[in-house]
């Protein structure tokens, strides 16, 4: 309790600076409540992008930063949050600090405070990794509506990693919209056909969208890359078994 405490009590420094609000959980997976403001939506956070910093004032926020990473060196992750938030304090927009800051948080399973800073620097960078990194801090909190907006804007700018494809699919299979999560899954599947992991999901994805047939030739597929892969036998034995039911039925 006592390390929580100290983080959150160090966030207070940048608290004047960054006038955001952060939304209480309480909701199950696959129903988000309709009427939950999603974070992406809420106004941007108050900084100045044109703020012109002196010399002494950057060079602060480098020695800070660096000192920052010695700390993250030797395991002291308390110690390297307040410094950051020192940075933040002398330039809200810096880019590096910011970034550092809100992975630490990500590291520490505070997501609301690291989709605050992801979203910040999603905006000032218009940068993919910003919004994946949004996208996860926001699956994280169940917010999955607000992760699949983030997710959505990745891949927008940047889809040549298959990965934000199978994120974006897990989002979709949350949300219950499986048809999207498929199509999906499938654009990962086009780009990396090799990729067990994403066949697997394509499995899973089929069977809950009932389309057997479907599932049984992605998991054809991995017998094929993988011939003694067992999970893909016993899942296929599994998928028959329903395939037969429903013909009997």
């Amino acid at each position: 309790m006592l390390t929580y405490l100290l983080l959150f009590l160090s966030v207070s420094v940048f608290i004047g600076v960054f006038a955001h609000r952060v939304y209480a959980l309480n909701i199950k997976k696959n129903t988000p409540p309709p009427e939950k403001k999603s974070l992406i939506d809420e106004e941007p956070l108050d900084i100045d992008e044109n703020k012109k910093l002196s010399k002494q004032e950057k060079s602060e926020i480098s020695i800070l930063c660096e000192k920052a990473d010695i700390k993250l060196k030797v395991g002291e992750e308390e110690e390297a949050i307040k410094l950051l938030v020192q940075a933040m304090a002398i330039d809200p927009a810096n880019i590096e600090a910011q970034q550092k800051l809100a992975m630490l948080y990500m590291q520490k399973q505070m997501y609301a405070a690291a989709a605050a800073l992801f979203k910040q620097l999603g905006e000032l960078t218009n940068d993919a990794v910003h919004y994946s990194n949004l996208g996860l801090a926001l699956y994280q909190q169940q917010e999955f509506e607000a992760a699949k907006e983030a997710y959505q804007r990745a891949v927008v700018l940047d889809s040549s990693r298959p990965q934000r494809f199978i994120s974006l699919a897990q989002v979709y299979r949350s949300l219950n919209q499986l048809s999207n999560a498929i199509v999906a899954a499938n654009k990962a599947n086009e780009m990396d056909s090799q990729n067990i992991d994403f066949l697997f999901l394509i499995a899973d994805l089929q069977m809950d969208a009932e389309n057997h047939e479907e599932s049984m030739n992605a998991l054809k597929k991995i017998l094929e890359i993988e011939p003694e892969n067992a999970e893909a036998k016993n899942y296929l034995r599994k998928v028959k078994k329903a395939i037969a039911a429903k013909e009997k039925a």
